[in-house]
């Protein structure tokens, strides 16, 4: 393992940086045979080398989590990731920092089709034990190959924190400065995953966040209210600034971003579904026919489509085609989560769109504020098993199944 974990950290937060990897590595190690373990590696911001820079109070501290993946011969025995979690916690609570692992096995990964996170991993990753040779070698993870839907889902996965955020407002948060942080912060990963999924429909994403940043400051076919978004909320992830925005200013920024992320969201699914000059009326049928090839043949997927079918009941939207509505089935809850996102986020559509989300998302009325609270107890049901925590965390009430 080599190289520097930030862009501009001191060298005195490179080593405390090292020391916890180093840390992280002897536990997992300990609990991993070595005739298992294939590699372990640091992923995301760190991985690159170009992780932010938190300085508070005269002190420097990473800003994001450490993220690792473990990559294991064979299926890992049951309980693994539990144990490693719970092993991992002191380190977690000494250094005050997140830190994930994900397990993998050699076999899913050759298998995986290529996501962006896979993508981003072949290149942008340090080796902390094990094959230094294997992420490398997964060569089939090209920018070319990434799947289009599956940038789809990160634009939506990003998209989400910005619900969260309005959910925030709704409850009166802009003026508690813990609730200011968290919506910045939501605020820039959501503006750097919009730009991201732009950046790859526009056939120019790399994995580097400072190579994409300047990328997307020399597209002139991009908006110049979104690249100046894109370029702070860059800087904003390398080095935070908590007291960039006074209360009464955030409403109002909250608002403009909403609206960018809007028209960058139809500029992208303009894209995936090739249909030129896209409208928000007639979203959902297309969106949903499209999904019936999303995945391919792939065995996994058919197999839990199946499922899907035979489970999965959403809320009747008599306004949809047969093949619409058989792909509403198909797709099952996340699919349902993508569909009704556009007019829970960024609140396009008209009465149509929020009919469409209110039904399948069991909400008790279409109001924005009902819409998000649907949205978000179907996200902590089906979009991320960790929300539920999250958001008790975070004080807010999710709205009741239908």
């Amino acid at each position: 393992m080599g190289g520097r974990f930030t862009l501009k950290g001191s060298a005195e937060l490179e080593a405390r940086i090292a020391r916890v990897v180093g840390d992280a590595a002897t536990i997992i190690q300990g609990h991993v045979p070595r005739s298992t373990l294939r590699t372990l590696a640091l992923m995301g911001g760190y991985g690159r080398g170009e992780g932010g820079v938190d300085r508070r109070d005269g002190a420097e501290r990473p800003h994001n989590n450490l993220d690792f993946l473990l990559v294991l011969e064979r299926a890992p025995r049951a309980g693994l990731k539990a144990e490693l979690d719970e092993a991992l916690e002191p380190l977690r609570e000494r250094h005050g920092l997140g830190l994930d692992l994900g397990i993998m096995t050699v076999r899913s990964l050759r298998k995986s089709p290529c996501l962006v996170m896979w993508y981003d991993a072949r290149f942008g990753h340090k080796t902390v034990a094990g094959d230094a040779s294997f992420l490398p070698g997964l060569t089939h993870f090209t920018r070319d190959a990434i799947l289009p839907d599956d940038v789809r889902n990160l634009a939506v996965n990003r998209g989400t924190l910005l619900v969260i955020n309005e959910a925030l407002r709704d409850k009166g948060a802009l003026d508690d400065e813990e609730a200011r942080r968290t919506i910045l912060r939501h605020t820039a990963k959501a503006i750097i995953g919009y730009g991201d999924a732009l950046l790859f429909f526009l056939g120019a994403y790399d994995w580097s966040y400072a190579e994409k940043r300047r990328r997307m400051a020399g597209r002139h076919d991009v908006p110049d209210g979104f690249r100046r978004l894109y370029d702070e909320a860059s800087a904003f992830r390398l080095e935070p600034d908590d007291t960039r925005f006074a209360p009464r200013e955030l409403g109002p920024w909250m608002d403009e971003v909403r609206t960018r992320l809007a028209d960058v969201h139809l500029a992208c699914e303009a894209a995936r579904l090739s249909v030129p000059g896209l409208k928000w009326a007639g979203y959902v049928e297309r969106t949903l026919k499209h999904s019936l090839g999303e995945g391919g043949l792939r065995p996994g997927v058919w197999l839990r489509r199946v499922r899907n079918l035979v489970r999965f009941r959403p809320g009747a939207s008599p306004e949809l085609g047969l093949r619409a509505r058989l792909g509403l089935r198909l797709g099952g809850p996340r699919g349902v989560l993508a569909a009704a996102f556009p007019f829970v986020a960024f609140d396009v559509g008209g009465t149509q769109g929020a009919g469409f989300a209110r039904r399948v998302l069991g909400a008790a009325s279409g109001s924005p504020a009902d819409l998000r609270r649907a949205y978000l107890r179907c996200w902590s049901e089906s979009g991320d098993p960790n929300f539920a925590h999250v958001a008790r965390k975070l004080g807010l009430v999710l709205g009741a199944g239908s």
